[in-house]
């Protein structure tokens, strides 16, 4: 018969060893429960737009686009005005762009191209200008420096992003002309909300803003 320390030192060596295994079954459930909290934790999703797309990735098109819209007005006729619409999303592909070209030899239409984006189809036709643009100049085209997605975060930091951030935005008109007291060519940002609005005027060569 077995002496009964020995009973008793078994018992507490068994007891010890549920103990152990115990913690250490704690400890790597506390573990897992952590890593999974940290797994499922969510990240904030960044939304693409023409607010933060690198500005140079747009350059070829706005290129061809222009090529496309010369090609479709009469020769007689310069570049005087561009115009891009953008939606509230600023979305690459709410993007609508109208060429308006104009000649001293016609005193009564302007040629006015407006081509999408994404499809590249265009609409042309020869407006009056007492129904759209007015009299308009045209402009050389060498001081135009930039396109509209590098006027667009221009303005952003312009006050933009914090009039957008107080304000419901309905939509987006760029437009690229020359205007001001010192006839410069500008490009002028409008953010548009239900009937009020934030402009923003840079210099199209510069960059640096106007008003």
């Amino acid at each position: 018969m077995e002496p009964e320390p020995d009973r008793r030192r078994v018992i507490f060596v068994a007891l010890a060893i549920i103990v152990v295994v115990g913690i250490g079954w704690a400890y790597y459930a506390n573990k897992k429960a952590k890593q999974a909290k940290t797994v499922a934790k969510p990240t904030a999703t960044v939304v693409s737009n023409l607010t933060n797309l690198d500005p140079t990735d747009f350059d070829s098109a706005v290129k061809s686009e222009y090529a496309l819209a010369i090609s479709k007005a009469s020769a007689d006729y310069k570049i005087a005005t561009i115009e891009v619409n953008i939606d509230k999303n600023m979305a690459v592909d709410s993007i609508n762009t109208r060429y308006i070209f104009s000649s001293p030899s016609d005193m009564i239409n302007n040629w006015m191209i407006t081509v999408a984006a994404t499809t590249q189809n265009y609409i042309r036709a020869l407006v009056p200008k007492d129904d759209y643009a007015g009299d308009i100049a045209p402009f050389d085209t060498g001081l135009w420096k930039y396109n509209y997605v590098t006027a667009l975060q221009l303005a952003e930091k312009a006050g933009g992003l914090d009039w957008r951030n107080q304000n419901t935005l309905s939509g987006v008109k760029l437009t690229l002309k020359i205007s001001g007291a010192n006839s410069i060519l500008t490009w002028t940002v409008e953010y548009d909300s239900q009937g009020q609005n934030k402009t923003v005027v840079l210099d199209a060569t510069s960059g640096k803003v106007v008003e």
